[in-house]
């Protein structure tokens, strides 16, 4: 088992930029430093952008990546993908591709030093870059297109752009919140473009930010909603608090055969947590591709995603607040609960609807086909 989030500041495995691990020391909580950025260079750091969540605190971040990049970072065999796992500690995930789709989505979990690291080295793998040599003027720009809840936008942002330039400075990274959300989610795009050590700096101040965010906000809204392929917004139910504090199934690894998913957890080293629920609707006649034969389609999502999902029986209403049913799905849809922490239950919406599209391709192809 790795645990990245206690490996020290001058290893050279740390979460520390190469060219900072001389004033490793300096830092407290194991922040990346903001020397050996790119050439917009501050003395200072942000005053409060960093100030409160721990390095050993967990998230999960998600991006997208152009399909040609995706290929990149995962290697041949998964050669690179593993590599920055191990390097970094985090776990890494690509989606599969989707045709016609040019994008593809990157998730990576775990401690933020870790995370925010794997992004850096993300961005060496994309430039072909050595993982262990400071980023330099010449080093090419790349950018990190983030995936972010529109509530939490505005924490990133800050009154008048205040944590933008925050850290900007700091990271000499540059960044972008797209105005509009993305089709039929609740989620909008921050666009991060800077050098490997830009992106790892920057990656680390917005996930302290995110998760300071969570710890003020934890719950779902009611008015959250996901990508539903076809262009509609699926109708998650009411966010309700399961209780009990527990943490999640920590303690045993959420890697399937055959995925790009680390093979250490750090379940046994997160803070206790409530568990939520979310529920959706899918379509009726989508089912049996979500389970798979055997249910081994529906338990590779469940490992994945670290959540108990549960499909019910036909004409099942979801609770609402208070006990009470709520608004029943559409004609030939299914109920899907899905229970376990924020991030968690997040990624497996985004596996289900992945999976969902992915079928919903395979019959556009089969018409098309036959109908030629």
């Amino acid at each position: 088992m790795v645990d990245s989030a206690a490996q020290n500041a001058n290893d050279t495995n740390s979460s520390t930029p190469t060219s900072s691990r001389q004033d490793a020391k300096k830092e407290d909580n194991g922040k990346p430093s903001s020397e050996g950025k790119d050439s917009a260079t501050t003395s200072g750091e942000p005053s409060s952008a960093t100030s409160t969540a721990a390095p050993s605190a967990n998230i999960h971040m998600r991006c997208l990546i152009v399909t040609q990049d995706a290929s990149i970072i995962i290697g041949k065999g998964g050669s690179h993908v593993n590599e920055i796992r191990e390097k970094s500690g985090a776990r890494v995930m690509v989606s599969e591709s989707i045709p016609g789709n040019p994008e593809r989505i990157l998730n990576v979990s775990g401690p933020l030093d870790a995370v925010s690291k794997a992004f850096g080295l993300i961005v060496r793998r994309i430039n072909d870059e050595p993982f262990d040599v400071p980023s330099v003027p010449g080093s090419r720009a790349v950018t990190i297109k983030f995936m972010i809840p529109n509530s939490r936008m505005g924490s990133v942002i800050g009154k008048q752009g205040s944590k933008i330039k925050e850290i900007q400075d700091a990271s000499g990274a540059r960044l972008n919140a797209s105005e509009g959300m993305l089709p039929g989610s609740t989620e909008r795009v921050l666009s991060v473009a800077g050098v490997a050590d830009a992106i790892h700096i920057a990656t680390y101040y917005i996930g302290n930010i995110l998760i300071e965010a969570q710890e003020k906000m934890p719950s779902y809204s009611s008015s959250n909603s996901t990508y539903r392929p076809g262009g509609s917004a699926a109708r998650p139910g009411n966010g309700r608090s399961m209780g009990g504090g527990s943490g999640g199934p920590g303690g045993s690894s959420y890697a399937p055969a055959g995925s790009y998913n680390p093979g250490s957890t750090y379940g046994a080293h997160n803070p206790p947590q409530q568990l939520q629920t979310q529920q959706i609707y899918i379509p009726n006649d989508l089912v049996g591709c979500i389970i798979g034969k055997g249910g081994s389609k529906i338990n590779e999502i469940r490992h994945m995603s670290a959540s108990q999902i549960k499909i019910m029986e036909p004409g099942a209403v979801g609770v609402g607040m208070n006990g009470a049913p709520a608004p029943a799905g559409q004609e030939g849809e299914r109920l899907v609960v899905i229970t376990g922490q924020p991030n968690n239950i997040q990624m497996a919406v985004q596996l289900l609807y992945h999976r969902l599209e992915q079928e919903k391709q395979k019959q556009l192809r089969a018409s098309t086909g036959s109908a030629s």
